[in-house]
């Protein structure tokens, strides 16, 4: 009798879907997901492989991307390979390898559905990946959503294996004689995972041999609860890339509370990583002035601003200086776009020195509102309600430390337009992330 790898379940799931790409790393439960996919006749859609090579183990990661390529052409299934500089983007955004590859992945995932080239995902976790990630969320203190384990879809990824124990994967695998690749890497108990699932979890199971039948159960209602909790929170909205939170949300129980933190986080794909020490960091903002900020994991930070709470990863400030110029400009994250045609602002372009620049903000820059006082470019920002980790990345129009337009905001009184303006121009300014 054939190994089922995927019961009735799973092949419900997979069947909500018409086109689903299969992440194929080259092991044995995703080229078993593969090799059902193929073979199995179950699923009527359409599908293709998705292999990413994260060039982190030399040889034996090209040799895991030469596995799956041969598996593909044989059986003739579509392949998409990504390569990816894993080491080199942890090292500059400060990741750790896990970490970094998953961000990875995911944004390629991500794009795969956005883009409409796949309505899903399909990876190959299963009932022991489940209860690793129940128990990693445990001693972290992620609280009631980290106990609600993988999701079977969470509108990327979709997880049809998840009621599958491992034990059936390596029986298919053996019936079918389906070729794959152990990484080395998953020997190495230094990784977190690795350690949980070799030394960890044996000992448990010494004492409770349903341990992972346990931890589904308590994961269902977890799932409940966070369910009910979710739905009685304040919901954040995003705004040019950060996740704004009414600071009355911290207001409710700290459960609904901890919930319209997390989905902020969730907004800005920082969920991951933040345990229970680091939501209540953010609820303490409730009780500070404009301008305070808690650092979270991986560069992220939230800032009260009055009466907001504003999620963020914090970006290096640009120091560019490039002379002013007609048309388009890229600084801080933004492209300054001047035209004669429309936009946000307007002003007199004859009243522009010869020597005014584009550039961040500086220390002793000042400002004249239009038809208003002059004072510190920082006091102004101040006055208007700017979050301070907004300022440093703001392109200004400046001559010197006279600022003349805070682009995307208002123009100096000194290039205003008049009866005399002979040339007219516009500017606007475009947020890229």
């Amino acid at each position: 009798m054939r190994e089922k790898l995927i019961g009735e379940e799973g092949v419900k799931l997979l069947s909500s879907f018409n086109k689903i790409a299969i992440a194929v790393s080259g092991g044995r439960d995703s080229m078993a997901l593969l090799d059902w996919f193929v073979s199995s006749g179950e699923y009527r859609g359409e599908f293709f492989a998705v292999h990413v090579n994260h060039n982190l183990r030399g040889e034996n990661s090209d040799a895991d991307c030469a596995l799956v390529e041969q598996y593909c052409k044989e059986h003739g299934v579509e392949l998409s390979v990504y390569s990816e500089d894993v080491k080199g983007y942890c090292e500059e955004n400060g990741y750790g390898t896990e970490q970094g590859a998953r961000l990875i992945r995911r944004r390629i995932f991500n794009e795969l559905v956005n883009s409409g080239k796949a309505q899903r995902v399909a990876t190959a976790h299963h009932m022991q990946d489940f209860s690793e990630s129940v128990l990693m969320h445990v001693f972290r203190g992620s609280g009631i959503d980290g106990l609600c384990g993988i999701k079977e879809d969470d509108g990327i990824l979709i997880r049809p294996l998840l009621h599958t124990d491992r034990a059936v994967i390596e029986r298919y695998i053996a019936e079918r004689g389906v070729k794959y690749r152990d990484d080395e890497s998953n020997a190495d108990e230094n990784y977190t995972r690795n350690y949980l699932r070799k030394t960890v979890i044996p000992l448990i199971k010494k004492c409770y041999l349903n341990l992972d039948g346990s931890l589904a159960a308590i994961a269902r209602q977890a799932a409940y609860a966070s369910s009910y909790i979710r739905g009685e929170s304040d919901a954040p909205y995003l705004e040019d890339g950060e996740a704004v939170l009414d600071v009355s949300a911290l207001d409710q129980p700290s459960a609904v509370a901890s919930s319209s933190i997390f989905r902020a986080l969730e907004l800005i794909g920082a969920r991951v990583d933040c345990e229970g020490t680091h939501i209540e960091a953010v609820k303490s903002l409730k009780y500070k002035k404009t301008g305070a900020r808690v650092c979270l994991p991986h560069f992220v930070e939230v800032e009260r601003n009055r009466d907001k709470l504003y999620f963020y990863r914090k970006e290096t400030k640009d120091n560019a200086v490039i002379p002013f110029r007609e048309g388009e400009t890229a600084i801080g994250g933004y492209v300054v776009r001047t035209d004669a045609e429309s936009g946000r602002l307007c002003f007199d372009l004859d009243k522009i020195p010869e020597n005014a620049v584009i550039r961040t903000r500086r220390e002793g820059d000042r400002f004249k509102r239009f038809k208003g006082g002059e004072k510190s470019l920082g006091d102004y920002l101040t006055d208007i309600g700017c979050p301070r980790h907004k300022r440093d990345n703001i392109p200004l129009v400046a001559a010197g430390n006279e600022v003349l337009i805070v682009c995307g905001v208002e123009i100096s009184d000194s290039v205003k337009t008049d009866g005399n303006t002979i040339n007219k121009r516009y500017l606007d300014t475009i947020r890229l992330k």
